[in-house]
Protein backbone atom coordinates (compact mmCIF):
# COMPACT_ATOMS: atom_id res chain seq x y z
CA UNK A 1 0.00 0.00 0.00
CA UNK A 2 1.34 3.47 -1.03
CA UNK A 3 0.92 5.64 2.48
CA UNK A 4 1.46 9.05 0.68
CA UNK A 5 -0.76 11.16 1.65
CA UNK A 6 -1.69 12.80 -1.73
CA UNK A 7 -5.23 15.05 -0.80
CA UNK A 8 -6.98 16.03 2.22
CA UNK A 9 -10.75 17.45 2.57
CA UNK A 10 -11.92 19.03 5.88
CA UNK A 11 -14.97 18.15 7.28
CA UNK A 12 -15.56 20.14 9.96
CA UNK A 13 -13.39 22.96 12.28
CA UNK A 14 -13.66 22.29 15.93
CA UNK A 15 -12.90 24.98 18.55
CA UNK A 16 -10.78 24.15 20.89
CA UNK A 17 -13.45 25.32 23.85
CA UNK A 18 -16.59 25.59 23.64
CA UNK A 19 -20.13 24.54 25.48
CA UNK A 20 -20.87 22.16 22.58
CA UNK A 21 -18.32 20.55 20.20
CA UNK A 22 -14.80 21.68 21.09
CA UNK A 23 -11.78 19.76 21.51
CA UNK A 24 -11.74 20.07 25.37
CA UNK A 25 -15.54 19.02 25.58
CA UNK A 26 -13.86 15.20 22.95
CA UNK A 27 -11.33 14.55 24.94
CA UNK A 28 -13.55 14.81 28.33
CA UNK A 29 -15.33 11.84 26.91
CA UNK A 30 -12.15 9.60 26.31
CA UNK A 31 -11.86 6.84 28.52
CA UNK A 32 -9.18 3.88 29.07
CA UNK A 33 -8.52 0.61 27.17
CA UNK A 34 -9.05 -1.15 30.05
CA UNK A 35 -11.31 0.72 32.75
CA UNK A 36 -14.07 2.02 29.89
CA UNK A 37 -15.61 3.69 33.15
CA UNK A 38 -12.86 5.97 33.90
CA UNK A 39 -13.12 9.05 31.72
CA UNK A 40 -9.57 10.17 32.22
CA UNK A 41 -10.13 13.74 31.14
CA UNK A 42 -13.16 14.01 32.63
CA UNK A 43 -12.15 17.23 35.72
CA UNK A 44 -9.14 18.01 33.72
CA UNK A 45 -7.76 21.23 32.88
CA UNK A 46 -6.89 22.43 29.33
CA UNK A 47 -4.47 24.65 28.12
CA UNK A 48 -3.11 25.25 24.31
CA UNK A 49 0.31 26.95 24.10
CA UNK A 50 2.83 27.68 21.73
CA UNK A 51 6.16 26.51 22.42
CA UNK A 52 9.23 27.43 20.75
CA UNK A 53 11.78 25.25 19.02
CA UNK A 54 14.65 26.01 21.31
CA UNK A 55 12.67 25.13 24.61
CA UNK A 56 10.90 22.28 23.52
CA UNK A 57 13.86 19.93 25.04
CA UNK A 58 13.86 21.74 28.37
CA UNK A 59 10.23 21.78 28.45
CA UNK A 60 8.49 18.62 27.57
CA UNK A 61 9.59 15.14 27.78
CA UNK A 62 8.54 12.28 25.58
CA UNK A 63 7.36 8.63 25.90
CA UNK A 64 9.49 7.31 23.62
CA UNK A 65 13.22 7.90 22.53
CA UNK A 66 13.00 6.61 19.03
CA UNK A 67 11.35 8.39 16.19
CA UNK A 68 10.49 7.35 12.70
CA UNK A 69 11.68 9.30 9.47
CA UNK A 70 8.90 7.48 7.80
CA UNK A 71 6.66 9.29 9.70
CA UNK A 72 8.45 12.03 9.91
CA UNK A 73 8.14 12.34 6.03
CA UNK A 74 4.34 11.90 6.29
CA UNK A 75 4.12 14.73 8.31
CA UNK A 76 6.02 17.14 6.14
CA UNK A 77 3.75 16.08 3.25
CA UNK A 78 0.57 17.07 5.47
CA UNK A 79 1.86 20.19 6.39
CA UNK A 80 2.10 21.28 3.10
CA UNK A 81 -1.45 20.25 2.50
CA UNK A 82 -2.94 21.72 5.04
CA UNK A 83 -0.75 24.71 4.23
CA UNK A 84 -2.63 24.77 1.01
CA UNK A 85 -5.64 25.47 3.07
CA UNK A 86 -3.82 28.61 4.91
CA UNK A 87 -3.96 26.21 7.93
CA UNK A 88 -0.28 25.74 10.03
CA UNK A 89 -0.25 22.61 11.68
CA UNK A 90 2.56 23.52 14.06
CA UNK A 91 0.39 26.67 15.20
CA UNK A 92 -2.82 25.41 14.78
CA UNK A 93 -5.96 27.68 16.33
CA UNK A 94 -8.21 24.81 15.70
CA UNK A 95 -9.18 21.12 15.45
CA UNK A 96 -10.15 19.40 12.42
CA UNK A 97 -11.91 16.37 10.96
CA UNK A 98 -10.84 15.54 7.80
CA UNK A 99 -10.59 13.03 5.37
CA UNK A 100 -6.58 11.66 3.83
CA UNK A 101 -6.84 10.47 0.29
CA UNK A 102 -3.44 8.22 -0.31
CA UNK A 103 -1.99 7.66 -3.52
CA UNK A 104 -2.93 4.67 -3.58
CA UNK A 105 -6.59 5.55 -3.39
CA UNK A 106 -7.67 4.88 0.29
CA UNK A 107 -9.39 7.06 2.34
CA UNK A 108 -9.38 7.33 5.82
CA UNK A 109 -11.02 9.82 8.92
CA UNK A 110 -8.85 11.30 11.01
CA UNK A 111 -8.91 14.46 13.70
CA UNK A 112 -6.11 17.25 13.52
CA UNK A 113 -5.38 18.35 16.49
CA UNK A 114 -2.00 19.79 18.37
CA UNK A 115 -0.53 17.13 20.39
CA UNK A 116 -1.92 16.37 23.52
CA UNK A 117 0.40 16.55 26.25
CA UNK A 118 -0.04 15.12 30.02
CA UNK A 119 1.31 17.00 32.81
CA UNK A 120 2.12 14.60 35.75
CA UNK A 121 3.52 15.66 39.55
CA UNK A 122 6.15 12.12 39.80
CA UNK A 123 8.05 11.92 42.89
CA UNK A 124 11.42 11.18 43.57
CA UNK A 125 12.97 8.61 45.59
CA UNK A 126 16.58 8.40 45.61
CA UNK A 127 16.50 10.29 42.23
CA UNK A 128 14.33 7.67 40.50
CA UNK A 129 10.94 8.01 39.70
CA UNK A 130 8.74 6.94 42.64
CA UNK A 131 5.54 5.92 40.13
CA UNK A 132 3.85 4.18 43.52
CA UNK A 133 2.08 7.12 44.63
CA UNK A 134 0.66 7.25 41.29
CA UNK A 135 -1.40 4.32 41.74
CA UNK A 136 -4.62 3.73 42.29
CA UNK A 137 -6.63 1.22 44.62
CA UNK A 138 -8.42 0.09 41.16
CA UNK A 139 -5.87 0.05 39.00
CA UNK A 140 -3.80 -1.92 41.64
CA UNK A 141 -6.49 -4.19 41.99
CA UNK A 142 -6.84 -4.81 38.26
CA UNK A 143 -2.86 -5.75 37.73
CA UNK A 144 -2.60 -7.50 40.77
CA UNK A 145 -5.85 -9.51 39.55
CA UNK A 146 -3.83 -9.92 36.18
CA UNK A 147 -0.28 -11.23 37.75
CA UNK A 148 1.52 -7.95 37.17
CA UNK A 149 3.10 -5.00 39.03
CA UNK A 150 4.60 -2.02 38.65
CA UNK A 151 7.35 -2.33 36.14
CA UNK A 152 10.72 -2.09 38.12
CA UNK A 153 12.30 -0.11 35.25
CA UNK A 154 9.72 2.69 35.34
CA UNK A 155 11.19 3.05 39.06
CA UNK A 156 14.74 2.38 38.21
CA UNK A 157 14.53 5.70 35.44
CA UNK A 158 16.47 9.29 36.74
CA UNK A 159 13.99 11.51 38.10
CA UNK A 160 14.88 14.91 35.51
CA UNK A 161 12.25 16.91 36.62
CA UNK A 162 13.75 19.66 39.32
CA UNK A 163 10.26 20.60 40.32
CA UNK A 164 8.69 16.93 40.10
CA UNK A 165 6.33 18.18 36.57
CA UNK A 166 6.35 16.46 34.21
CA UNK A 167 4.92 17.25 30.76
CA UNK A 168 4.59 14.25 28.76
CA UNK A 169 4.17 14.60 24.99
CA UNK A 170 0.99 11.30 25.10
CA UNK A 171 0.01 11.92 21.66
CA UNK A 172 1.68 13.82 18.34
CA UNK A 173 5.55 12.94 19.89
CA UNK A 174 6.54 13.14 15.70
CA UNK A 175 4.82 16.26 15.04
CA UNK A 176 6.64 17.73 17.96
CA UNK A 177 9.89 16.54 16.02
CA UNK A 178 8.85 17.57 12.76
CA UNK A 179 8.13 21.22 15.09
CA UNK A 180 11.86 20.87 16.96
CA UNK A 181 14.10 20.13 13.88
CA UNK A 182 12.58 22.64 11.15
CA UNK A 183 12.79 25.37 14.14
CA UNK A 184 9.23 25.88 13.61
CA UNK A 185 7.86 25.13 17.36
CA UNK A 186 4.59 23.75 18.29
CA UNK A 187 1.39 24.59 19.76
CA UNK A 188 0.37 21.76 22.17
CA UNK A 189 -2.75 21.26 24.10
CA UNK A 190 -1.87 20.72 27.59
CA UNK A 191 -4.16 18.79 30.30
CA UNK A 192 -3.45 19.49 33.67
CA UNK A 193 -5.39 17.35 37.07
CA UNK A 194 -6.26 14.38 35.16
CA UNK A 195 -8.19 11.73 36.89
CA UNK A 196 -5.94 10.34 39.97
CA UNK A 197 -4.93 6.36 39.72
CA UNK A 198 -4.22 6.13 36.16
CA UNK A 199 -0.47 7.21 35.17
CA UNK A 200 0.29 7.85 31.69
CA UNK A 201 1.33 4.03 30.56
CA UNK A 202 4.89 4.96 29.48
CA UNK A 203 7.05 6.61 31.72
CA UNK A 204 8.73 9.92 31.35
CA UNK A 205 12.18 9.74 29.18
CA UNK A 206 14.83 13.47 28.54
CA UNK A 207 13.52 15.17 24.91
CA UNK A 208 17.38 15.23 24.25
CA UNK A 209 17.36 11.34 24.04
CA UNK A 210 15.00 11.00 20.91
CA UNK A 211 17.03 9.65 18.24
CA UNK A 212 15.69 9.49 14.54
CA UNK A 213 15.25 5.96 12.78
CA UNK A 214 14.38 5.37 9.58
CA UNK A 215 10.99 3.68 10.26
CA UNK A 216 9.52 1.58 13.02
CA UNK A 217 10.87 -1.79 13.81
CA UNK A 218 10.42 -4.02 16.84
CA UNK A 219 13.99 -2.51 18.44
CA UNK A 220 12.39 1.06 18.41
CA UNK A 221 9.08 0.25 19.35
CA UNK A 222 10.46 -1.64 22.52
CA UNK A 223 12.71 1.43 24.18
CA UNK A 224 9.16 2.71 25.74
CA UNK A 225 9.54 2.16 29.48
CA UNK A 226 5.86 1.18 30.33
CA UNK A 227 5.07 1.61 34.16
CA UNK A 228 3.10 -1.42 34.39
CA UNK A 229 4.58 -5.09 33.24
CA UNK A 230 4.06 -6.03 29.85
CA UNK A 231 1.31 -6.61 28.28
CA UNK A 232 -0.62 -4.67 31.41
CA UNK A 233 0.05 -1.29 30.10
CA UNK A 234 -2.41 -1.86 27.30
CA UNK A 235 -5.38 -1.74 30.25
CA UNK A 236 -3.66 2.42 30.81
CA UNK A 237 -4.14 3.25 26.73
CA UNK A 238 -6.00 6.24 26.18
CA UNK A 239 -8.46 5.42 23.54
CA UNK A 240 -8.83 8.51 21.73
CA UNK A 241 -12.08 7.23 19.24
CA UNK A 242 -14.01 7.04 22.45
CA UNK A 243 -14.13 10.98 22.23
CA UNK A 244 -14.43 11.30 18.44
CA UNK A 245 -10.70 11.68 17.86
CA UNK A 246 -10.59 9.82 14.58
CA UNK A 247 -7.31 8.09 13.80
CA UNK A 248 -7.46 6.30 10.52
CA UNK A 249 -10.98 5.00 10.08
CA UNK A 250 -11.35 3.63 6.96
CA UNK A 251 -13.76 5.55 4.82
CA UNK A 252 -14.77 4.05 1.07
CA UNK A 253 -13.73 6.16 -1.65
CA UNK A 254 -16.95 7.40 -3.34
CA UNK A 255 -16.47 7.82 -6.55
CA UNK A 256 -15.77 10.91 -8.41
CA UNK A 257 -14.03 12.44 -5.56
CA UNK A 258 -10.47 13.23 -5.77
CA UNK A 259 -9.00 15.77 -3.18
CA UNK A 260 -5.78 17.51 -4.47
Amino acid sequence: MNQEVVGIHILKQIPFFGPNDSLANRLRKVYLRGFPDVKIYQHAEFTDEFIPAEQIPQRLHTPQPNVYQSHLTRIEQLAALFQKQGIDITNLTHAYDFIAQTADGQETLWTMLPPVVERWHIPAKLGKLNYESLFGEQLKAHIASQGFGINPEAQALTHTSTSGIFDLVNDGIHRVHYGFITKKGMRVFRIANLTPGFPYYAAPQAYASIQILPEANEQGTQMKVHVVQSPGQKALYRYFPSGDIHSGDVRPATKGEVFR
